[in-house]
């Protein structure tokens, strides 16, 4: 059963930690001024059969527990908070069920080295491939008064499929008074890039992706006139762009899929990448195109560009 509140703020929780997703969850509804809902999926018991069942509840409830009181505590009487414990399902599933009718998931990733398997399945990488919201994976150790680096970085692949993406990092851009970077990497496949490209080519192509991208950013810039933009093109490996991006950024902005992925995938490797590696909170928007996208631009047309949004 899915007991979800309406257009809420969704935050995952678990007994490995949580602490970052639920305060940067309470931020985000606050500024929305949407409602939290807080839930933790107990994964069916049947691999755990020589455990007490009820002292496995017990423990997934104190989890819960734990987590509502923290939510409770930072939102004070500014946000509605309300909680679910779900005792027989699997987490993926359940966790996509509750983003029926919802507006956003948060989840907690550990941030990782880059040399422990960029590229490894997680149980975020399976939720944001197929939340029908966005989802911000918040890196474990994450401190909603730590350093503002006023800096939010929207990864694009394809400038003519970026209309959402984009969108999405001119709000938060906005509610963070940050700065908005647009970043574009390019590689050769091939392994003779260092051979075949020249600065003559590099400018090149910077010139014919800026001149893509242009129809695309104008109408945005005259929707949020306050936001400072720059697009940098970087020629060189997308992945490693952009975790070097999510090191001095707030968050970074990333779509859920390209049209030239094999059918069936739902995350890029740059997703991947920067769901279980990014030192900074990860947004991934829903694919260019799906029904989830255009809800997702009529949700961001309709959050405020108060002052305090920055708090």
């Amino acid at each position: 059963m899915n007991n979800t509140p309406t257009n809420a703020i969704v935050v995952a929780v678990g007994p490995d930690g949580h602490d970052a997703a639920v305060a940067f969850a309470v931020a985000e509804a606050r500024r929305t001024e949407r409602p939290l809902h807080v839930v933790h999926v107990l994964e069916r018991l049947t691999a755990y059969s020589f455990v007490s069942h009820d002292g496995i509840v017990e423990a997934a409830r104190a989890t819960l527990d734990e987590a509502t009181a923290q939510a409770e505590r930072l939102a004070g009487q500014d946000v509605e908070v309300t909680s679910e414990l779900v005792t027989d399902g699997w987490i993926v599933d359940e966790l996509v069920k509750h983003t029926e009718g919802a507006s956003l998931l948060v989840l907690e990733h550990r941030a990782l080295t880059r040399a422990n398997g960029a590229f490894g399945g997680s149980t975020v990488h399976s939720v944001a491939g197929r939340a029908r919201v966005p989802v911000i994976s918040v890196p474990k150790g994450w401190l909603a008064d730590g350093p503002v680096k006023g800096v939010v970085t929207a990864a694009v692949q394809d400038a003519t499929e970026a209309a959402v993406l984009l969108r999405a990092g001119f709000v938060e851009a906005e509610a963070r008074q940050a700065r908005l970077v647009v970043l574009h990497a390019w590689w050769l496949s091939s392994g003779y890039d260092v051979v075949v490209v020249d600065d003559a080519m590099r400018e090149e192509y910077e010139k014919e992706f800026r001149q893509e991208l242009e129809p695309v950013l104008a109408p945005l810039r005259a929707e949020h006139p306050g936001v400072d933009v720059e697009v940098i093109v970087r020629h060189g490996p997308r992945v490693e762009a952009v975790l070097d991006a999510g090191e001095v950024s707030d968050l970074l902005v990333l779509a859920r899929r390209h049209h030239l992925l094999p059918l069936g995938s739902h995350l890029g490797p740059v997703a991947r990448a920067a769901l279980g590696h990014s030192t900074s909170p990860v947004l991934v928007t829903p694919e260019a195109g799906a029904p989830a996208a255009q809800q997702y631009s009529e949700i961001l047309a309709t959050i405020g560009r108060r002052p305090e949004a920055a708090s």
